[in-house]
């Protein structure tokens, strides 16, 4: 299990942990992140990873149909530029997935305000997520095999014309938002 500090200001903490300790990165057989507050699970991003949909096949296979049902999946899927830490990892080549709940209006009503609070949270999504992140945690450790880091092939950008990119490392602020 990993905290990071500094993600709202620009994945600070998590793409720290990427610079200084590549051989935890490099040896990461998956990481499973959810971040957005309440609301069930209702995603998952293959990020890219030509063969993540195998292992996420498997395991899921195993997750109680209440909790799994209503997941949606998208795989190979694209690797994601930021808005939460696993962009950090996956830039560095790491099978990292982000797990997407319903937002219940946080981007509109509730996110970075006063009333973002207790009273908000939607216990059976919570304990919804926190079962399925521990059935996923749980079989992946019992895999064997460690998960591919085989990237897919990303599409032409339609606005540059150009094959599609990976994301690549950014440095950490280390300043706290000092400039």
């Amino acid at each position: 299990m990993g905290l990071w500090g500094s993600e709202e200001q620009g994945l600070n903490g998590s793409r720290a942990f990427v610079e200084d300790y590549p051989q935890i990165v490099d040896n990461i057989h998956v990481l499973f992140n959810q971040d957005n507050g309440t609301g069930r699970i209702e995603s998952i991003n293959g990020q890219g990873f030509l063969h993540a949909y195998k292992y996420f096949g498997d395991w899921l296979h195993h997750v109680p149909n209440h909790i799994k049902s209503g997941i949606k999946t998208t795989f190979p899927g694209s690797p994601s530029r930021g808005g939460s830490d696993h962009a950090s990892f996956v830039a560095k080549g790491a099978p990292a997935f982000f797990l997407s709940s319903l937002n219940w209006s946080y981007g509109s009503y509730t996110w970075h305000t006063n009333l973002d609070t207790y009273d908000k949270l939607v216990f059976d999504d919570l304990r919804s997520n926190v079962a399925l992140i521990a059935i996923l945690t749980y079989l992946a450790s019992e895999d064997a095999e460690k998960i591919s880091r085989e990237r897919s092939v990303l599409p032409i950008n339609s606005r540059t014309g150009l094959p599609g990119d990976w994301p690549s490392p950014r440095e950490a602020n280390r300043r706290g938002g000092l400039d």
